[in-house]
C-alpha cells in the first residue's frame, strides 16, 4: 500500500506549502540539519522503525526527514489534534513518510490516530507528553513490550514515565530529553516564553505594557513568560505551590500570590503548570470582566473550558481563535485557542533556533537508545553529549569558549602541602 493511501491527512495538494515551510525551517536549523546528520551516519538507525508523535510542524518534519534521511522507517502524528499544520503532514506523505494527523480533527480521530501510529509496531518513539508511549501501555500492550527505547520532550511526559517505571510497567530505557539542560534551559524558558506572548498579543492585537498578567506556575515555562511578561512592560503575578519557586519568583521582581490574590485584578491570565484544571469552576466567579485566558501548559485541560461552557450564558466567537463565554451582569470571560497550547494552536509555536537546539537533544536521544548505550529506567541524556550540542551551537554562532588552565586548578594537594 502507498504512503499516501496508508496515510490519514487533510489534503495531498497543499504539500507546496508544506515543502517551503520545512525548508525554511532547514534553513535555520544548524544543529539538525548539521551535526545530528553528522551523528546519525553511522547506521545505527538504518532500518530501525521511529514513531515521531510531537506537534506537528515544519521543525517537527524536518526532524522527521533528517530521520529517514538515516534509513529509519519513520512514521509521524501529531501530539495534540489542534496544533497539526496540515500542510506540513502533506509535505511528509509526498516525501514518502506516512502520516496520521489532520488539525482540528477532535479527540477521538486523535486517539485513533496514535493507535495506528502503534499498530506499526515502533522499535523507538519519540514522544510530547508520553502520550504514544502511554496509549501503546493501555491499548497494544504486546507491541509495548517490544518497544527499544523512548525519548520524551515534556516535563508532563517525564513525570509519566517516572511514574511508569516506578510501576514496573516501563519495558524499555527512556531518556528525559526535557530534563537535558540543552532543551529545558532554552525550549521551556526562551521558546515558550517568547512564542507564548507572542501568540497572545497576535491574537487579540493588544499592548502587553500597563497589563496585569496571571502566571499559574513557577517552572521554566512560568519563568519565561513572567521574564517577556516584563521585559514588554507588563507586570507577571506569579501563582505557586510550591514555596521556593514562590520565592524565587519574588526575587526575581514578580509580584507573587494566590488565586484569590491575583485573579481579580489580571487582565490575562496564563496557566503553565503542566497539570489538570489549575483554572476550574469555583475560579472564574473571582475574575474581573473582560480576562483573557490562555493556556501554555501541555494538557488543554489546564483551563476547565467545559466547566467555564456549562457556567455561562451565552457563548459567541468575537475573533478568530477568541471565544467569549457571558456568564450574566455584563461578565464575561475570554479564550484563547479553546484552551489549547496557545503558543501551536494559536500561533507558529517555537522559534526554529530554539527547536534546532531541543531536535537535535530527541534526535540524539534516539540514536544513543538505537546504539544501545542507555541503562534501563528513565536517564538523562550524558552530560558531555549536552555540551557537545551546546559547543556546536556556539560555533555556529562563531562563539569559542575559553580553556581552563592547569595552574589555573585548585585542588587539594595545594593545602596539604607535601606531607599530605
Amino acid at each position: 500500500m502507498s504512503v499516501v493511501n496508508n496515510s490519514r491527512i487533510s489534503d495531498i495538494e497543499l504539500a507546496p506549502q508544506g515543502h517551503l515551510a520545512i525548508e525554511w525551517a532547514r534553513r535555520h536549523s544548524p544543529l539538525v540539519d548539521g551535526f545530528l546528520r553528522e551523528r546519525l551516519n553511522d547506521g545505527a538507525l538504518a532500518g530501525r522503525r521511529v514513531a515521531v508523535v510531537v506537534h506537528l510542524e515544519a521543525k517537527t518534519a524536518f526532524l522527521a526527514t533528517v530521520l529517514a534521511d538515516a534509513g529509519a522507517e519513520v512514521v509521524v502524528a501529531g501530539s495534540n489534534p489542534h496544533s497539526t499544520r496540515d500542510e506540513i503532514a502533506a509535505a511528509l506523505v509526498d516525501r514518502g513518510i506516512e502520516v496520521h494527523s489532520t488539525r482540528g480533527s477532535g479527540y477521538p480521530a486523535w486517539e485513533k490516530d496514535l493507535l495506528a501510529i502503534a499498530d506499526t509496531g515502533p522499535e523507538f518513539i519519540i514522544d510530547d507528553g508520553a502520550e504514544l508511549t502511554i496509549r501503546m501501555a493501555n491499548h497494544r500492550p504486546d507491541l509495548f513490550a517490544e518497544l527499544q527505547g523512548v525519548t520524551e520532550q515534556t516535563t508532563t511526559g517525564v513525570s509519566r514515565l517516572v511514574e511508569l517505571a516506578n510501576r514496573g510497567r516501563l519495558p524499555c530505557p527512556a531518556l528525559a530529553a526535557n530534563d537535558a539542560a540543552c532543551k529545558h534551559l532554552f525550549d521551556n524558558k526562551y521558546g515558550t516564553g517568547q512564542s507564548t506572548i507572542q501568540a497572545v498579543l497576535n491574537l487579540t492585537n493588544m499592548l502587553m505594557a500597563g497589563k496585569d498578567v496571571g502566571i499559574l506556575g513557577y517552572g521554566w515555562v512560568g519563568r519565561g513568560i513572567a521574564a517577556h511578561v516584563r521585559a514588554l512592560g507588563g507586570t507577571a503575578w506569579v501563582v505557586e505551590v510550591d514555596p521556593v519557586k514562590g520565592l524565587e519568583a519574588f526575587m526575581d521582581g514578580h509580584r507573587v500570590g494566590d488565586l484569590d490574590t491575583v485573579l481579580p485584578v489580571a487582565d490575562f491570565v496564563i496557566t503553565a503548570t503542566g497539570g489538570r484544571r489549575a483554572l476550574s469552576r469555583p475560579d472564574f466567579a473571582k475574575m474581573k470582566g473582560g480576562v483573557i485566558l490562555a493556556n501554555a501548559g501541555h494538557h488543554d485541560l489546564e483551563i476547565d473550558v467545559e466547566a467555564l461552557a456549562d457556567e455561562a450564558v451565552d457563548f459567541r466567537v468575537v475573533r478568530e481563535g477568541i471565544d467569549e463565554y457571558l456568564l450574566g451582569g455584563d461578565r464575561s470571560v475570554l479564550v484563547l485557542a479553546n484552551g489549547a497550547l496557545v503558543n501551536i494552536a494559536g500561533g507558529l509555536g517555537h522559534p526554529i533556533e530554539i527547536m534546532d537546539l531541543s531536535f537535535a537533544v530527541q534526535g540524539v536521544g534516539c540514536h544513543e537508545l538505537a546504539r544501545g548505550a542507555v541503562a534501563e529506567g528513565v536517564q538523562v541524556i550524558d552530560g558531555s553529549i549536552d555540551a557537545e550540542i551546546a559547543r556546536a551551537k556556539l560555533a555556529f554562532h562563531s562563539i569559542s569558549l575559553e580553556d581552563r588552565h592547569a595552574h589555573q586548578e585548585d585542588t587539594i594537594d595545594d593545602l596539604l602541602g607535601p606531607e599530605g
